[in-house]
């Protein structure tokens, strides 16, 4: 509530609120203290060591902020094998919260007359090309809000253990030789080269680096003097490191730094969320206009594919979602950014009408933005009643609907095979007309706990995971799964798309047959890329879908089970998935063509040698060339004797 003190005159009409006279009134809201927010600093530490227990976290750092000013900051476990405790100064890579910076830096642009969000990107970057002419019509909004239609992630060189220069034009030179995967605003599908391009938009229009400009545009008037971007290896001690094994864990650079590069505290994060609850100006500087603030709040998704409502993902420009489900549960606007690396993540939780704002912060390997986020939503709740925006917090979810015997039509409607990045599902009948789920594991139907039954919604309740069914949806002239589950604060439901279901196609030509099974080794990664260790032997191999003919999988260090249609060309596997959101981002053609007599892999930028025909070297000394192309080389050893 915003307090105004009220001066009348001794004649003043004496107007009645709610039975008490308007000056009476006013004097006792002008008399009310500010809420102290111990109940939810006390249920927030609550939250962090319950998450922190769960996740094995090694340490966790938050900050809350109220009306333009951090009422909470506190840091949680450890960052040596001694049990230090992080300092306010210590920071974390915020993964994908990196884009909401991004989305600032372009919006400033905006805000100046020197971009146009609806002007092409080719407008700004002429040596923008792909292989498909529509990548004309991409603009500028496209990019902020995940619908330009690119696979996804380049993942050649996206991580290492020293900084990478030039992953900006490595994208670049991938996107070239690369097809869209649906027409341009069609469909919302994360993608972080959308990012890696605004970044390069920001960089072509302020004629700097992107990170020169955001440290002079954003942390230098934010006062945000401990965030980053890791153009050079930081200092030991100053990011928030991963213990493992009692081990300190060397930490990983992220080379992606428009779409997820950032370091950061959560009191400098707590600076920039007050752009966001101070409808752009913050300390009396202006940020970024009140109209651009807005602009980015708007739901993006609105007019795209949508196969269910969703909840965690209402694409805003540079914001997950515009529509915070835990708040949405209140009837509370709420914007959300969550960041992903693969030991550090972060969540960046902003409930605009009331002026608050969360960020959390964690280093883990199964901590998560989800888990990051959970925390914030948990602190936004109880702040919400503190303050009185909010009588009380919201119900835990629970009860289902009465079953309901489904018919052998909606049992059939049901099964099949449904594919999506990461994940290939297999629905079949279970018993008493229920269905049964399994996953492909290493090439074998594996299957999961539980059952799904019918009941009075239309819908297939889990017996073993409460409160989560699922049903199938038909959009686009294809058909959905979707899974609805109960999220993080146990308040709310969140949708999501899961897979596509698919039929089987052609036979496969003896080309793939003879791919089948094979490897390819990585041919044109830095030395210091960490895709070398992260997924162990640094290979994509490629594998048939038990019981669906005509479609592969691809899978290794640089793509996570990545479907594609083996049938349309003998030396192209082709992406084809039109999954909105998240299940159906990171989606490659695969090529395939003769270099020295071998036959090479290449998908984005990357490059990819047989690993059947690697040379092996003899016994004793070696020459070894260094190929035209730049190329790594490979050898086997000799077999080695006592």
């Amino acid at each position: 509530m915003r307090v105004v003190r009220i001066f009348t005159s001794a004649v003043a009409t004496a107007t009645v609120i709610g039975g008490v006279p308007a000056v009476q009134a006013a004097e006792i809201t002008q008399k009310q203290p500010p809420p102290t927010f111990s109940t939810t600093i006390q249920q927030g530490r609550k939250a962090v060591r319950s998450v922190m227990k769960q996740t094995k976290a090694t340490s966790v750092s938050v900050a809350f902020v109220s009306k333009g000013a951090r009422v909470w900051s506190q840091r949680f476990g450890r960052v040596d094998k001694a049990g230090k405790k992080p300092s306010s100064t210590t920071m974390y890579g915020v993964g994908s919260v990196s884009k909401t910076v991004t989305a600032i830096a372009v919006m400033q642009l905006v805000d100046a007359g020197k971009v146009s969000l609806d002007a092409p990107v080719v407008r700004y970057i002429p040596d923008f090309t792909m292989a498909s002419p529509q990548y004309r019509q991409i603009t500028v909004r496209m990019l902020l809000n995940h619908s330009a239609g690119l696979g996804g992630t380049d993942y050649g060189d996206w991580l290492s253990d020293k900084p990478i220069p030039g992953y900006t034009d490595r994208v670049l030179a991938g996107l070239r030789t690369s097809r869209l995967k649906t027409t341009p605003g069609a469909m919302n599908v994360y993608c972080n080269d959308c990012f890696t391009l605004a970044g390069l938009v920001v960089e072509r229009v302020a004629g700097m680096a992107f990170h020169d400009y955001v440290s002079k545009n954003i942390f230098r008037p934010l006062a945000m003097k401990h965030s980053m971007y890791p153009t050079s290896t930081p200092k030991p001690g100053v990011v928030a490191p991963v213990i493992q094994g009692g081990k300190v864990q060397p930490l990983q650079i992220p080379n992606v730094l428009a779409a997820g590069g950032m370091f950061s505290t959560p009191n400098d994060m707590a600076r920039l969320a007050m752009i966001f609850t101070g409808d752009g100006v913050v300390g009396g500087k202006r940020i970024l206009s009140s109209a651009a603030v807005q602009q980015m709040s708007v739901d993006q998704t609105t007019t795209t594919l949508k196969a269910a409502p969703p909840s965690n993902f209402r694409f805003g420009l540079g914001w997950d979602t515009v529509a915070d489900p835990a708040l949405k549960s209140l009837g509370i606007r709420g914007w959300t950014k969550g960041g992903d690396l693969i030991e550090q993540h972060a969540a960046f939780v902003i409930a605009p009408d009331q002026k608050l704002a969360v960020v959390v912060e964690g280093a883990g390997t199964t901590f998560s933005s989800a888990s990051a986020e959970t925390i914030a939503q948990t602190v936004l709740l109880n702040a919400l009643v503190e303050t009185g925006a909010v009588q009380k917090m919201p119900e835990q979810i629970n009860g289902q609907p009465a079953k309901d015997r489904p018919t052998r039509k909606q049992i059939k409607k049901m099964t099949g095979i449904y594919l999506a990045q990461g994940l290939t599902l297999k629905v079949s009948q279970g018993k008493s007309r229920s269905l049964r789920f399994s996953v492909l594991t290493g090439g074998t139907w594996t299957r999961q706990p539980g059952r799904f039954v019918r009941r009075a919604d239309r819908s297939f309740w889990s017996t073993v995971a409460p409160g989560s069914s699922i049903r199938s949806v038909k959009a686009w002239g294809r058909t959905y799964l979707t899974l609805r589950r109960v999220g993080g604060t146990g308040t709310y439901r969140n949708h999501a798309t899961i897979g596509q279901r698919m039929r089987s196609g052609g036979s496969l030509s003896p080309a793939w047959r003879d791919r089948l099974g094979s490897a390819w080794l990585m041919a044109n990664e830095d030395p210091n890329s960490l895709n070398w260790t992260l997924a162990g032997t640094p290979a994509v191999d490629i594998r048939t879908i038990p019981g669906l003919s005509g479609y592969l999988l691809a899978d290794g260090a640089l793509v996570s089970s990545v479907p594609f249609d083996a049938t349309t060309s003998d030396t192209v596997g082709t992406m084809f998935l039109e999954v909105p959101l998240l299940s159906g981002r990171d989606l490659f053609d695969f090529g395939f063509s003769l270099q020295g007599g071998d036959e090479y892999l290449s998908f984005a930028s990357s490059v990819l040698r047989p690993a059947a025909t690697v040379p092996r070297l003899s016994s004793g000394s070696n020459t070894v060339p260094i190929g035209a192309t730049g190329y790594v080389q490979w050898y086997r050893y000799p077999k080695l004797h006592d």
